[in-house]
Order: C-alpha cells, then sequence, then structure tokens
C-alpha cells in the first residue's frame, strides 16, 4: 500500500522502532460518534478491511465524525496516516483536533476543551502520507480521540468519508530492550506494516 512504501523509503527520518499500532488497539473500545451504521470504524482502523479501499467509514447526518481509540496498553504516538479514495477525495476530512486521554469526550466538549494537538490534513495525507504529531505531547496515550470537524467540501451537510486510519508509533511493553532479530530483519525490509 501506499502507506508501507512510504514508510520503506522514509523510515531513515523516523523515529527508532516506530510500528504501525494496530496489534494493540483494543477492539472492543474502539467507537466512532455520527458514524453511518453501514460505514463504522472497524471498516478503516483493523486489518484487513483497512487495506480494501471500497471498505469506508462515512459520516451519517453532517460531515463531523468523533473516533475514540482505546490501546490495550500505554503507548506512544508518533503520527497517523489517513486515507481517502481518489473518488471521495473532495469528502475527505480536511481538519482534525486530537485528544490524548479523554475517553468520554463529546462532540460539545471537543469543540471547546484544549486539545493535545489541531491539524489541517492535506491531500498527500488523503493519499496515505503519515501525519507526523507533538511527539511529546503523545507520550503516555491509553486513549486517542479525532475530532474530525470538517471536510474538504467546505460543506457541513457533505458527509465525510475514510478508508483507512492507523497509528504509528511505539509500545512501552518492550521500553529499554532490544528488538530481536527477526524484529530487526522485518524492519530493515520494510515488511512490518504489511501485517
Amino acid at each position: 500500500s501506499g502507506c508501507a512504501s512510504w514508510f520503506r523509503t522514509a523510515r531513515v527520518n523516523m523515529a527508532s522502532g516506530v510500528e504501525d499500532l494496530v496489534g494493540v488497539l483494543e477492539k472492543t473500545q474502539c467507537e466512532c460518534l455520527n458514524a453511518a451504521t453501514d460505514k463504522p470504524l472497524a471498516n478503516v482502523i483493523f486489518s484487513p478491511a483497512r487495506e480494501d479501499p471500497s471498505a469506508i467509514l462515512e459520516s451519517d447526518c453532517d460531515a463531523q465524525l468523533l473516533v475514540h481509540v482505546t490501546f490495550q496498553q500505554i503507548v506512544k504516538v508518533h503520527s497517523l496516516v489517513l486515507e481517502t479514495p481518489a473518488a471521495f477525495r473532495e469528502r475527505g476530512p480536511k481538519k482534525c483536533t486530537i485528544f490524548v486521554n479523554k475517553p468520554t469526550l463529546d462532540f460539545s466538549s471537543a469543540e471547546s476543551e484544549k486539545p493535545s494537538q489541531e491539524i489541517i490534513i492535506c491531500p498527500d495525507n488523503l493519499a496515505g502520507k503519515p501525519i507526523e504529531l507533538k511527539f511529546t505531547a503523545f507520550q503516555n496515550v491509553s486513549t486517542i480521540s479525532l475530532f474530525f470537524s470538517e471536510n474538504c467540501t467546505g460543506d457541513e451537510d457533505e458527509m465525510t468519508v475514510l478508508s483507512k486510519l492507523a497509528f504509528v508509533g511505539l509500545t512501552t511493553a518492550g521500553e529499554g530492550s532490544k528488538p530481536s532479530l527477526e524484529q530487526q530483519k522485518a524492519a530493515a525490509a520494510g515488511d512490518w506494516l504489511n501485517n
């Protein structure tokens, strides 16, 4: 995928040891508010569905989406990877407000509380180019909430579409330990994102 090829060519510029955090997502505690029933968060966040560009997350009654993701352990989040299929690119998210460890956040509080970071999403990002986060603000993450307040159309009544949402970072369980020889070989080959 575009994400994997980007990591292979740019991994020298990234923090050492970062990986796709899909394996440490707490599946039963990940949700999206205002998602269409037939186009849920599971389509874009869990493998293998997130590798299928026709499996999308779509907002229900307006452009806003509020995604809550819980990790099985404390993680450090380095970057986000978003994708929207080319056919829906104009409906991809444009603005994202990110909150760390605020699992009860609702739409009202997402608009009023101070976020950990706000980002404007560019077209390259909707094609899978990772969005690097302020790493110091994402060191002890047990939950992360993403408030997509608008999409590229600028029309608040136009539905927002995503086909992939991935978190790249470090697990803290293995801190201080050296990666195994198998992990080192997989990272060198760039295969660690193709699980």
